[in-house]
């Protein structure tokens, strides 16, 4: 029986060297019962809950170190590890969460075998990714001016368009603060670099996807197309894969997007936990005592509804702020 401090400890260290774009809590749990060669499909929750305290402890650290990156000698670099990390997401997210799936299905079958190399060769046409063509949102065409692009030729046009029109904050040239013209593609005030790599899978969509997506809908809504190439899979929930990845947008309710401030309804955990310690250092609301405890201000007191906590539950208290999207 596996213990949970070792479950902790093992997990930490997984996490210290994955990437977190594209680590979803599914893979993390098949990666621990490799490594201790027992079945941890009891242990989700404790899983996810440990890797939302993870999460916390590293926007808690990092904030530190955030300014020495802000000045980027050359302004095509942070283009191009948006498009790298997002693209790696967009396709190791998905197909990740099917594998799940599939690897579930394996379980109660007797052809395990043959469905793993399936997934195996299903996986490589997946993998010529995103420099295919895509079709795209009436609001991102009205914005390029085609109809169809490949996700590569979208953010090459949408940098432009930003530097063109100075629409980086001068402060910190991650941000960028969109004109009334691209406020109609993101509907935000403003946006990091891979907050706006992210917010595109809504308007990207498989080249022959019919009618438009939902809004409320991203990557998501192309995993029945996905299933349906391959006859022999059992249908699965609808939103079984939805917003797995630990930097994927979540929606947000009104009364945390009303705290930060900024528009945005949909943001990763990461990114909120991350605002939330932004917040407490700026209103220096740890105790000088014990830096590790958080004094609440009227504001954060009416949000989280505590006048006190310990900084790394500030996930736990978030939660309920948290909405799935369907």
């Amino acid at each position: 029986m596996v213990s949970d401090s070792e479950l902790v400890e093992r997990l930490q260290e997984v996490l210290r060297s994955s990437d977190l774009n594209t680590t979803t809590t599914a893979a993390l749990r098949r990666r621990l019962e490799e490594d201790f060669g027992a079945d941890l499909s009891h242990k989700k929750a404790f899983i996810r809950e440990q890797v939302d305290l993870f999460l916390a402890e590293v926007a808690a650290e990092a904030e530190p170190e955030e300014p020495e990156e802000a000045p980027v000698p050359k302004e095509e670099e942070p283009e191009a590890e948006a498009e790298e990390g997002e693209g790696v997401e967009e396709g190791g997210e998905g197909e990740d969460e099917e594998e799940e799936e599939e690897e579930e299905e394996d379980e109660d079958g007797d052809s395990s075998g043959a469905r793993k190399k399936q997934r195996g060769n299903d996986g490589k046409k997946r993998g010529g990714g995103f420099t295919k063509l895509c079709s795209l949102s009436p609001a991102l065409q009205e914005f390029v001016g085609a109809s169809e692009l490949a996700r590569t030729e979208v953010v090459k046009k949408l940098w432009a368009y930003i530097r063109e029109n100075n629409l980086q904050d001068q402060n910190n040239r991650r941000k960028i603060l969109p004109d009334e013209r691209l406020r109609k593609v993101f509907n935000v005030n403003s946006i990091d670099m891979f907050q706006m790599n992210k917010a595109l899978t809504k308007h990207i969509w498989p080249l022959n996807s019919e009618g438009p997506v939902s809004p409320d809908r991203s990557t998501p809504k192309e995993k029945p197309q996905k299933r349906d190439r391959n006859e022999g899979k059992k249908p699965k929930g609808g939103s079984s894969g939805a917003g797995s990845g630990l930097l994927v947008p979540l929606q947000l309710s009104d009364d945390l997007v009303k705290f930060i401030g900024t528009g945005e309804s949909m943001l990763s955990r990461s990114d909120v936990v991350k605002k939330m310690w932004d917040y407490i250092k700026e209103n220096n609301l740890q105790d000088p005592s014990d830096r590790r405890k958080i004094i609440c201000d009227e504001k954060l007191k009416d949000l989280l509804g505590v006048e006190t906590f310990t900084g790394f539950t500030v996930s736990k208290l978030l939660a309920p702020h948290f909405t799935k999207t369907k």
